[in-house]
Protein backbone atom coordinates (compact mmCIF):
# COMPACT_ATOMS: atom_id res chain seq x y z
CA UNK A 1 0.00 0.00 0.00
CA UNK A 2 1.48 3.45 -0.71
CA UNK A 3 1.35 6.42 1.96
CA UNK A 4 -1.36 7.65 3.74
CA UNK A 5 -2.50 11.18 3.53
CA UNK A 6 -4.04 12.77 6.40
CA UNK A 7 -7.39 14.42 6.34
CA UNK A 8 -9.07 18.02 7.16
CA UNK A 9 -9.71 18.26 10.68
CA UNK A 10 -8.12 14.78 11.45
CA UNK A 11 -6.73 15.14 15.57
CA UNK A 12 -3.13 15.49 15.85
CA UNK A 13 -2.48 12.01 17.00
CA UNK A 14 -3.58 10.50 13.97
CA UNK A 15 -1.60 13.11 12.04
CA UNK A 16 1.10 12.07 13.68
CA UNK A 17 0.74 8.41 13.02
CA UNK A 18 -0.12 8.66 9.55
CA UNK A 19 3.43 10.39 9.20
CA UNK A 20 4.97 7.94 10.70
CA UNK A 21 3.33 4.94 8.98
CA UNK A 22 4.67 6.79 5.85
CA UNK A 23 8.15 7.11 7.44
CA UNK A 24 7.83 2.92 8.29
CA UNK A 25 8.24 4.11 11.82
CA UNK A 26 5.46 1.46 12.75
CA UNK A 27 6.06 1.35 16.36
CA UNK A 28 5.77 5.61 16.60
CA UNK A 29 2.76 4.92 14.55
CA UNK A 30 1.28 2.30 16.68
CA UNK A 31 2.25 4.38 19.88
CA UNK A 32 0.10 7.36 18.76
CA UNK A 33 -3.04 5.47 17.11
CA UNK A 34 -2.81 3.37 20.77
CA UNK A 35 -3.05 6.97 22.42
CA UNK A 36 -5.94 8.31 20.54
CA UNK A 37 -7.96 4.95 21.21
CA UNK A 38 -7.24 5.48 25.01
CA UNK A 39 -9.19 8.48 24.74
CA UNK A 40 -11.83 7.97 22.31
CA UNK A 41 -12.23 3.78 21.82
CA UNK A 42 -14.68 4.47 18.92
CA UNK A 43 -12.66 5.84 16.88
CA UNK A 44 -13.17 4.13 13.51
CA UNK A 45 -10.17 5.83 11.90
CA UNK A 46 -7.63 4.74 14.47
CA UNK A 47 -8.63 1.34 14.49
CA UNK A 48 -8.65 1.33 10.56
CA UNK A 49 -4.87 2.76 10.43
CA UNK A 50 -4.09 1.14 13.24
CA UNK A 51 -4.55 -2.41 11.77
CA UNK A 52 -2.97 -1.46 8.23
CA UNK A 53 0.26 -0.64 10.34
CA UNK A 54 0.05 -3.83 11.55
CA UNK A 55 -0.36 -5.67 8.59
CA UNK A 56 2.39 -3.63 7.88
CA UNK A 57 4.49 -4.85 10.68
CA UNK A 58 3.60 -8.29 9.88
CA UNK A 59 1.80 -8.30 12.92
CA UNK A 60 -1.39 -10.23 11.35
CA UNK A 61 -2.71 -11.86 14.58
CA UNK A 62 -2.93 -7.98 15.66
CA UNK A 63 -4.39 -7.17 12.13
CA UNK A 64 -7.52 -9.89 12.63
CA UNK A 65 -8.55 -8.29 15.84
CA UNK A 66 -7.90 -4.73 15.01
CA UNK A 67 -10.00 -5.35 11.57
CA UNK A 68 -12.41 -6.93 13.39
CA UNK A 69 -13.13 -4.04 15.61
CA UNK A 70 -13.52 -2.07 12.61
CA UNK A 71 -15.99 -4.11 11.20
CA UNK A 72 -17.92 -4.31 14.44
CA UNK A 73 -17.95 -0.37 14.80
CA UNK A 74 -19.30 0.32 10.70
CA UNK A 75 -19.95 -3.47 8.88
CA UNK A 76 -19.76 -1.46 5.48
CA UNK A 77 -16.12 0.50 6.07
CA UNK A 78 -14.74 0.78 3.52
CA UNK A 79 -11.37 -1.35 3.37
CA UNK A 80 -11.42 -3.44 6.29
CA UNK A 81 -13.09 -6.47 5.08
CA UNK A 82 -10.36 -6.35 2.37
CA UNK A 83 -7.32 -6.21 4.45
CA UNK A 84 -8.92 -8.60 7.17
CA UNK A 85 -8.65 -11.27 4.40
CA UNK A 86 -4.95 -10.15 3.83
CA UNK A 87 -4.34 -10.77 7.06
CA UNK A 88 -5.63 -14.24 7.36
CA UNK A 89 -3.95 -14.81 3.96
CA UNK A 90 -0.40 -13.75 5.47
CA UNK A 91 -1.36 -15.94 8.44
CA UNK A 92 -2.04 -18.72 5.95
CA UNK A 93 -5.81 -18.98 7.05
CA UNK A 94 -7.12 -19.70 3.83
CA UNK A 95 -10.65 -20.42 4.29
CA UNK A 96 -11.31 -17.20 6.31
CA UNK A 97 -9.09 -15.33 3.98
CA UNK A 98 -11.31 -16.85 1.37
CA UNK A 99 -14.58 -15.92 3.02
CA UNK A 100 -13.55 -12.25 3.50
CA UNK A 101 -12.34 -12.01 -0.37
CA UNK A 102 -16.01 -13.39 -1.62
CA UNK A 103 -17.95 -11.02 0.60
CA UNK A 104 -15.95 -8.06 -1.25
CA UNK A 105 -16.35 -9.20 -4.26
CA UNK A 106 -20.08 -9.83 -4.16
CA UNK A 107 -20.54 -5.99 -2.80
CA UNK A 108 -17.98 -4.48 -5.61
CA UNK A 109 -16.84 -7.07 -8.50
CA UNK A 110 -14.64 -4.79 -9.60
CA UNK A 111 -12.23 -4.73 -6.74
CA UNK A 112 -9.21 -5.64 -8.44
CA UNK A 113 -7.28 -5.93 -5.43
CA UNK A 114 -9.67 -8.81 -3.89
CA UNK A 115 -9.47 -10.48 -7.27
CA UNK A 116 -5.39 -10.41 -6.93
CA UNK A 117 -4.89 -11.36 -3.20
CA UNK A 118 -8.05 -14.43 -4.08
CA UNK A 119 -5.80 -15.43 -6.63
CA UNK A 120 -2.93 -15.67 -3.94
CA UNK A 121 -5.07 -17.53 -1.45
CA UNK A 122 -5.92 -20.23 -4.02
CA UNK A 123 -1.87 -20.58 -4.98
CA UNK A 124 -1.46 -21.25 -0.96
CA UNK A 125 -3.74 -23.91 -0.86
CA UNK A 126 -2.35 -25.36 -4.27
CA UNK A 127 -5.43 -24.71 -6.27
CA UNK A 128 -3.26 -23.29 -8.95
CA UNK A 129 -5.69 -23.74 -12.05
CA UNK A 130 -8.44 -21.86 -10.40
CA UNK A 131 -6.33 -19.12 -9.14
CA UNK A 132 -5.26 -17.88 -12.48
CA UNK A 133 -9.11 -16.56 -13.32
CA UNK A 134 -8.24 -14.03 -10.41
CA UNK A 135 -5.19 -13.12 -11.42
CA UNK A 136 -5.79 -12.56 -14.91
CA UNK A 137 -9.01 -10.47 -13.89
CA UNK A 138 -7.14 -8.40 -11.56
CA UNK A 139 -4.36 -7.20 -13.87
CA UNK A 140 -7.30 -6.51 -16.34
CA UNK A 141 -9.30 -4.02 -13.95
CA UNK A 142 -5.60 -2.81 -12.61
CA UNK A 143 -2.91 -2.34 -15.04
CA UNK A 144 -0.58 -1.53 -12.17
CA UNK A 145 -1.36 -4.85 -11.04
CA UNK A 146 0.00 -6.90 -13.99
CA UNK A 147 3.73 -7.50 -13.41
CA UNK A 148 2.77 -8.70 -9.91
CA UNK A 149 -0.42 -11.15 -11.48
CA UNK A 150 2.11 -12.37 -14.28
CA UNK A 151 4.41 -13.32 -11.89
CA UNK A 152 2.14 -15.59 -9.86
CA UNK A 153 0.49 -16.66 -12.72
CA UNK A 154 3.86 -18.21 -14.03
CA UNK A 155 4.25 -19.51 -10.85
CA UNK A 156 1.35 -21.15 -11.13
CA UNK A 157 2.06 -22.85 -14.46
CA UNK A 158 5.22 -23.81 -13.71
CA UNK A 159 3.30 -25.79 -10.30
CA UNK A 160 0.82 -26.97 -13.39
CA UNK A 161 4.10 -28.41 -14.85
CA UNK A 162 3.51 -26.30 -18.28
CA UNK A 163 6.78 -25.25 -18.39
CA UNK A 164 6.73 -22.98 -21.25
CA UNK A 165 3.65 -21.37 -20.68
CA UNK A 166 5.33 -20.35 -17.32
CA UNK A 167 8.39 -19.07 -19.01
CA UNK A 168 6.49 -16.82 -21.40
CA UNK A 169 4.43 -15.02 -17.99
CA UNK A 170 8.01 -14.94 -17.07
CA UNK A 171 8.90 -12.85 -19.79
CA UNK A 172 5.90 -10.73 -19.81
CA UNK A 173 7.02 -9.74 -15.94
CA UNK A 174 10.29 -8.89 -17.22
CA UNK A 175 8.67 -6.68 -20.53
CA UNK A 176 7.06 -4.55 -17.50
CA UNK A 177 9.83 -3.61 -15.75
CA UNK A 178 13.62 -5.19 -15.52
CA UNK A 179 14.25 -2.85 -12.65
CA UNK A 180 11.64 -4.19 -9.75
CA UNK A 181 11.93 -6.66 -6.95
CA UNK A 182 9.14 -8.41 -8.72
CA UNK A 183 11.29 -8.56 -12.06
CA UNK A 184 14.35 -9.59 -10.56
CA UNK A 185 12.48 -12.62 -8.82
CA UNK A 186 10.56 -13.16 -12.23
CA UNK A 187 14.30 -13.12 -13.43
CA UNK A 188 15.60 -16.05 -11.18
CA UNK A 189 12.87 -18.22 -11.60
CA UNK A 190 13.04 -17.70 -15.46
CA UNK A 191 16.91 -19.08 -15.29
CA UNK A 192 15.63 -22.13 -12.89
CA UNK A 193 13.37 -22.94 -16.13
CA UNK A 194 16.03 -23.02 -18.50
CA UNK A 195 16.06 -19.45 -20.17
CA UNK A 196 13.27 -17.88 -22.53
CA UNK A 197 10.68 -19.59 -24.42
CA UNK A 198 12.51 -22.14 -26.82
CA UNK A 199 12.56 -21.34 -30.18
CA UNK A 200 11.80 -24.15 -31.40
CA UNK A 201 8.57 -24.26 -29.59
CA UNK A 202 5.98 -26.01 -32.39
CA UNK A 203 4.16 -24.14 -34.16
CA UNK A 204 2.62 -26.23 -36.55
CA UNK A 205 0.19 -29.19 -36.61
CA UNK A 206 -0.87 -32.26 -38.78
CA UNK A 207 -3.88 -34.24 -38.29
CA UNK A 208 -5.19 -37.55 -38.96
CA UNK A 209 -7.92 -39.77 -38.69
CA UNK A 210 -10.26 -42.61 -40.06
CA UNK A 211 -13.47 -43.61 -38.78
CA UNK A 212 -16.40 -45.97 -39.52
CA UNK A 213 -20.10 -44.90 -39.79
CA UNK A 214 -23.32 -46.74 -39.54
CA UNK A 215 -26.39 -44.71 -40.65
CA UNK A 216 -29.90 -45.96 -40.58
CA UNK A 217 -30.96 -42.97 -42.62
CA UNK A 218 -28.59 -41.25 -45.17
CA UNK A 219 -29.18 -37.65 -45.97
CA UNK A 220 -27.83 -34.90 -47.15
CA UNK A 221 -28.95 -31.83 -45.42
CA UNK A 222 -27.80 -29.06 -48.41
CA UNK A 223 -29.98 -30.33 -51.09
CA UNK A 224 -32.91 -31.72 -48.76
CA UNK A 225 -32.16 -35.34 -49.88
CA UNK A 226 -33.02 -38.01 -47.27
CA UNK A 227 -32.62 -41.78 -49.22
CA UNK A 228 -34.63 -43.92 -45.88
CA UNK A 229 -31.76 -46.49 -46.73
CA UNK A 230 -29.42 -47.82 -44.28
CA UNK A 231 -25.45 -47.64 -45.12
CA UNK A 232 -22.10 -48.05 -43.51
CA UNK A 233 -19.29 -45.73 -44.94
CA UNK A 234 -15.43 -44.89 -43.95
CA UNK A 235 -14.39 -41.66 -43.91
CA UNK A 236 -10.64 -40.21 -43.57
CA UNK A 237 -9.45 -37.06 -42.48
CA UNK A 238 -6.43 -34.79 -43.01
CA UNK A 239 -5.39 -31.60 -41.71
CA UNK A 240 -1.98 -29.64 -41.20
CA UNK A 241 -1.48 -25.62 -40.01
CA UNK A 242 0.84 -23.35 -39.17
CA UNK A 243 0.43 -20.36 -36.30
CA UNK A 244 2.63 -17.33 -35.94
CA UNK A 245 2.88 -15.56 -32.91
CA UNK A 246 2.73 -11.44 -33.27
CA UNK A 247 3.35 -10.74 -30.01
CA UNK A 248 2.81 -12.78 -26.75
CA UNK A 249 -0.93 -11.81 -27.34
CA UNK A 250 -1.79 -12.05 -30.75
CA UNK A 251 -1.09 -14.74 -33.33
CA UNK A 252 -1.76 -15.68 -37.02
CA UNK A 253 -2.51 -19.31 -37.98
CA UNK A 254 -3.37 -21.20 -41.59
CA UNK A 255 -5.22 -24.17 -42.44
CA UNK A 256 -5.75 -26.84 -44.62
CA UNK A 257 -8.57 -29.48 -43.97
CA UNK A 258 -9.58 -32.46 -46.17
CA UNK A 259 -12.33 -34.98 -45.63
CA UNK A 260 -13.75 -37.85 -48.24
CA UNK A 261 -16.45 -40.34 -47.03
CA UNK A 262 -16.97 -43.56 -48.91
CA UNK A 263 -20.50 -45.12 -48.80
CA UNK A 264 -20.52 -48.58 -49.35
CA UNK A 265 -23.63 -49.06 -51.54
CA UNK A 266 -25.03 -45.38 -51.56
CA UNK A 267 -21.92 -44.27 -53.64
CA UNK A 268 -23.76 -40.98 -54.79
CA UNK A 269 -23.32 -39.57 -50.90
CA UNK A 270 -19.87 -39.91 -51.50
CA UNK A 271 -18.68 -36.56 -50.45
CA UNK A 272 -15.07 -34.82 -50.41
CA UNK A 273 -14.47 -31.37 -49.11
CA UNK A 274 -10.88 -29.01 -49.12
CA UNK A 275 -10.80 -26.89 -46.97
CA UNK A 276 -8.37 -23.61 -46.18
CA UNK A 277 -8.73 -21.36 -43.37
CA UNK A 278 -6.81 -18.14 -42.04
CA UNK A 279 -7.18 -16.74 -38.98
CA UNK A 280 -5.83 -13.51 -36.16
CA UNK A 281 -6.35 -13.54 -32.68
CA UNK A 282 -6.05 -11.55 -29.75
CA UNK A 283 -6.52 -11.99 -25.72
CA UNK A 284 -5.20 -9.34 -23.00
CA UNK A 285 -7.00 -9.77 -19.73
CA UNK A 286 -9.91 -11.50 -19.16
CA UNK A 287 -11.12 -10.42 -23.07
CA UNK A 288 -10.45 -11.92 -26.17
CA UNK A 289 -11.28 -11.86 -30.02
CA UNK A 290 -10.67 -13.46 -33.25
CA UNK A 291 -11.07 -13.10 -37.07
CA UNK A 292 -11.78 -15.96 -39.46
CA UNK A 293 -11.51 -16.55 -43.23
CA UNK A 294 -12.50 -19.97 -44.68
CA UNK A 295 -12.63 -21.17 -48.56
CA UNK A 296 -14.20 -24.30 -48.91
CA UNK A 297 -14.85 -26.13 -52.23
CA UNK A 298 -16.39 -29.92 -52.27
CA UNK A 299 -17.50 -32.88 -54.64
CA UNK A 300 -20.12 -35.17 -54.00
CA UNK A 301 -20.37 -38.33 -55.86
CA UNK A 302 -17.37 -37.42 -57.78
CA UNK A 303 -18.53 -34.23 -59.14
CA UNK A 304 -18.20 -30.42 -58.66
CA UNK A 305 -20.36 -29.62 -55.72
CA UNK A 306 -20.70 -26.68 -53.91
CA UNK A 307 -18.09 -23.52 -53.02
CA UNK A 308 -18.39 -21.28 -50.21
CA UNK A 309 -16.65 -18.58 -48.29
CA UNK A 310 -16.96 -17.31 -44.80
CA UNK A 311 -15.73 -14.67 -42.62
CA UNK A 312 -16.80 -15.13 -38.81
CA UNK A 313 -14.96 -12.23 -36.27
CA UNK A 314 -15.97 -13.25 -32.68
CA UNK A 315 -15.42 -11.50 -28.92
CA UNK A 316 -14.89 -13.48 -25.84
CA UNK A 317 -14.92 -12.33 -22.18
CA UNK A 318 -15.25 -13.04 -18.81
CA UNK A 319 -18.01 -11.84 -16.90
CA UNK A 320 -17.25 -13.54 -13.55
CA UNK A 321 -15.80 -16.27 -11.34
CA UNK A 322 -15.60 -19.35 -13.80
CA UNK A 323 -18.08 -17.73 -16.82
CA UNK A 324 -16.90 -16.96 -19.99
CA UNK A 325 -19.20 -15.34 -23.13
CA UNK A 326 -18.65 -15.98 -26.50
CA UNK A 327 -20.39 -13.48 -29.27
CA UNK A 328 -20.20 -14.02 -32.86
CA UNK A 329 -21.30 -13.00 -36.49
CA UNK A 330 -20.80 -15.22 -39.58
CA UNK A 331 -21.53 -14.38 -43.03
CA UNK A 332 -21.03 -16.99 -45.91
CA UNK A 333 -21.21 -17.10 -49.48
CA UNK A 334 -22.51 -20.17 -51.13
CA UNK A 335 -22.02 -21.38 -54.84
CA UNK A 336 -23.58 -24.56 -55.51
CA UNK A 337 -21.80 -25.40 -59.14
CA UNK A 338 -24.99 -27.85 -60.28
CA UNK A 339 -28.04 -26.26 -58.00
CA UNK A 340 -27.68 -22.34 -58.94
CA UNK A 341 -31.39 -21.93 -57.60
CA UNK A 342 -29.26 -22.57 -53.95
CA UNK A 343 -26.81 -19.90 -54.36
CA UNK A 344 -26.89 -17.05 -51.87
CA UNK A 345 -25.81 -15.42 -48.68
CA UNK A 346 -25.99 -16.55 -45.31
CA UNK A 347 -25.64 -14.39 -42.03
CA UNK A 348 -25.26 -15.19 -38.57
CA UNK A 349 -25.83 -14.25 -35.03
CA UNK A 350 -24.56 -16.77 -31.92
CA UNK A 351 -24.49 -15.83 -28.38
CA UNK A 352 -23.22 -18.89 -25.72
CA UNK A 353 -22.27 -18.96 -21.90
CA UNK A 354 -20.25 -21.73 -20.67
CA UNK A 355 -19.90 -22.00 -16.97
CA UNK A 356 -16.43 -24.04 -15.91
CA UNK A 357 -16.61 -26.43 -12.51
CA UNK A 358 -14.67 -29.02 -11.62
CA UNK A 359 -11.68 -27.44 -11.31
CA UNK A 360 -11.94 -25.83 -14.82
CA UNK A 361 -11.81 -29.31 -16.34
CA UNK A 362 -15.12 -29.84 -17.36
CA UNK A 363 -17.94 -27.06 -18.51
CA UNK A 364 -22.18 -27.01 -19.05
CA UNK A 365 -22.84 -24.27 -21.83
CA UNK A 366 -26.11 -22.62 -23.61
CA UNK A 367 -26.42 -20.88 -27.12
CA UNK A 368 -28.65 -19.24 -28.84
CA UNK A 369 -28.17 -18.12 -32.45
CA UNK A 370 -30.17 -16.47 -35.70
CA UNK A 371 -29.74 -16.63 -38.74
CA UNK A 372 -31.06 -15.69 -42.38
CA UNK A 373 -30.66 -17.55 -45.72
CA UNK A 374 -31.08 -15.30 -48.87
CA UNK A 375 -30.89 -16.95 -51.91
CA UNK A 376 -31.18 -17.19 -55.87
CA UNK A 377 -34.88 -18.97 -55.55
CA UNK A 378 -37.14 -17.60 -53.28
CA UNK A 379 -38.82 -20.87 -52.20
CA UNK A 380 -35.46 -21.17 -50.21
CA UNK A 381 -35.50 -18.05 -47.88
CA UNK A 382 -35.21 -18.85 -44.28
CA UNK A 383 -35.10 -17.26 -40.96
CA UNK A 384 -33.48 -19.98 -38.32
CA UNK A 385 -33.34 -20.35 -34.87
CA UNK A 386 -30.64 -22.32 -33.20
CA UNK A 387 -30.55 -23.06 -29.21
CA UNK A 388 -28.09 -25.94 -27.87
CA UNK A 389 -27.25 -26.61 -24.72
CA UNK A 390 -24.12 -29.32 -23.67
CA UNK A 391 -21.63 -30.63 -20.89
CA UNK A 392 -18.38 -31.91 -21.36
CA UNK A 393 -16.86 -34.00 -17.95
CA UNK A 394 -13.86 -35.90 -17.78
CA UNK A 395 -14.93 -39.42 -17.04
CA UNK A 396 -12.94 -42.63 -15.52
CA UNK A 397 -10.18 -44.05 -17.54
CA UNK A 398 -9.70 -41.10 -19.16
CA UNK A 399 -12.72 -41.02 -21.25
CA UNK A 400 -14.22 -37.50 -21.86
CA UNK A 401 -17.60 -37.13 -21.86
CA UNK A 402 -19.44 -34.79 -24.30
CA UNK A 403 -23.72 -34.38 -24.33
CA UNK A 404 -25.17 -32.02 -26.80
CA UNK A 405 -28.74 -31.45 -27.32
CA UNK A 406 -29.97 -29.05 -29.82
CA UNK A 407 -33.11 -27.61 -31.30
CA UNK A 408 -33.36 -25.92 -35.23
CA UNK A 409 -36.36 -24.16 -36.14
CA UNK A 410 -36.17 -22.69 -39.95
CA UNK A 411 -39.23 -20.72 -40.89
CA UNK A 412 -39.15 -20.29 -44.47
CA UNK A 413 -40.18 -16.77 -45.56
CA UNK A 414 -42.52 -17.98 -49.18
CA UNK A 415 -44.93 -20.48 -50.48
CA UNK A 416 -43.00 -23.61 -51.73
CA UNK A 417 -44.59 -24.51 -54.37
CA UNK A 418 -44.80 -28.59 -53.98
CA UNK A 419 -46.73 -27.73 -50.53
CA UNK A 420 -48.54 -25.04 -51.50
CA UNK A 421 -47.63 -22.78 -48.18
CA UNK A 422 -44.61 -21.74 -46.56
CA UNK A 423 -42.26 -24.61 -45.31
CA UNK A 424 -40.92 -24.87 -41.65
CA UNK A 425 -38.79 -27.31 -40.56
CA UNK A 426 -38.12 -28.33 -36.73
CA UNK A 427 -35.03 -30.48 -35.67
CA UNK A 428 -34.08 -32.00 -32.61
CA UNK A 429 -30.65 -33.16 -32.39
CA UNK A 430 -29.20 -35.28 -29.70
CA UNK A 431 -25.30 -36.08 -29.28
CA UNK A 432 -22.97 -38.42 -27.00
CA UNK A 433 -19.28 -38.42 -28.09
CA UNK A 434 -16.84 -40.16 -26.05
CA UNK A 435 -13.16 -39.83 -26.82
CA UNK A 436 -10.02 -41.78 -24.99
CA UNK A 437 -6.42 -41.23 -25.95
CA UNK A 438 -5.10 -44.25 -26.43
CA UNK A 439 -0.95 -43.58 -26.88
CA UNK A 440 0.47 -40.25 -26.90
CA UNK A 441 -0.91 -37.84 -29.99
CA UNK A 442 -3.41 -40.72 -30.21
CA UNK A 443 -6.93 -40.76 -29.59
CA UNK A 444 -10.20 -43.18 -29.74
CA UNK A 445 -13.74 -41.83 -30.15
CA UNK A 446 -17.44 -43.11 -30.35
CA UNK A 447 -19.91 -41.24 -31.17
CA UNK A 448 -23.80 -41.43 -31.14
CA UNK A 449 -25.93 -38.98 -33.05
CA UNK A 450 -30.21 -39.01 -33.27
CA UNK A 451 -31.75 -36.56 -35.36
CA UNK A 452 -35.76 -35.78 -35.43
CA UNK A 453 -36.68 -33.64 -38.30
CA UNK A 454 -40.82 -32.16 -38.10
CA UNK A 455 -41.84 -30.60 -41.08
CA UNK A 456 -44.94 -29.71 -43.59
CA UNK A 457 -42.40 -30.33 -45.95
CA UNK A 458 -42.95 -34.72 -46.27
CA UNK A 459 -39.61 -35.67 -48.01
CA UNK A 460 -37.45 -34.21 -45.31
CA UNK A 461 -39.54 -35.67 -42.32
CA UNK A 462 -37.37 -38.22 -40.93
CA UNK A 463 -35.44 -39.55 -38.08
CA UNK A 464 -31.89 -40.25 -38.31
CA UNK A 465 -29.26 -42.79 -36.18
CA UNK A 466 -25.87 -42.54 -36.55
CA UNK A 467 -23.45 -44.14 -35.00
CA UNK A 468 -19.46 -43.75 -35.22
CA UNK A 469 -16.28 -44.93 -34.36
CA UNK A 470 -13.01 -43.19 -35.14
CA UNK A 471 -9.19 -42.80 -34.55
CA UNK A 472 -7.75 -39.38 -34.35
CA UNK A 473 -3.81 -38.56 -35.11
CA UNK A 474 -2.27 -35.14 -34.11
CA UNK A 475 1.00 -34.32 -34.36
Amino acid sequence: MGSLQAQEGDSPSLIRGLQFYNEEKLDQALSEFSQLLEQDPTNIEAHYFKGLTFNKAEKFDQAVVTFKKVLELNSKYSGARLQLGIAYFNLKSNTEAIQEFEKVLEKNPQSANAHLFMGFTLQQMEKYEDSLIHLQTAMSLDPSLSQIALLQIGLAYAEMNEKETAKLAMELVLEEGSGTETAKEAQRILDQLGGKVSSDEKSWWITAGMSWQYDDNVILEEQDTVSEEPDMALSYVFGLGKRWDINPNASFKVGYDFYQSLWETLEQFDYQSHYFSASTSYGSGNWDADLNYGFSYSLLDRSDFIAFHNISPRLGFVPGDNLYTSLSYSYSWKNFIADNIRDGENHSWSLSQFLFFMENKAYAFISYGLDIDDVESAEFDYIGHLASAGVRVPGPFKVVVNLNYSYNFQDYKNNTDSIGERRFDAKHTLQLDLTRPIVDSLEMSFNVKRVMSDSNLVSVDFIQNVFIVGLNYKL
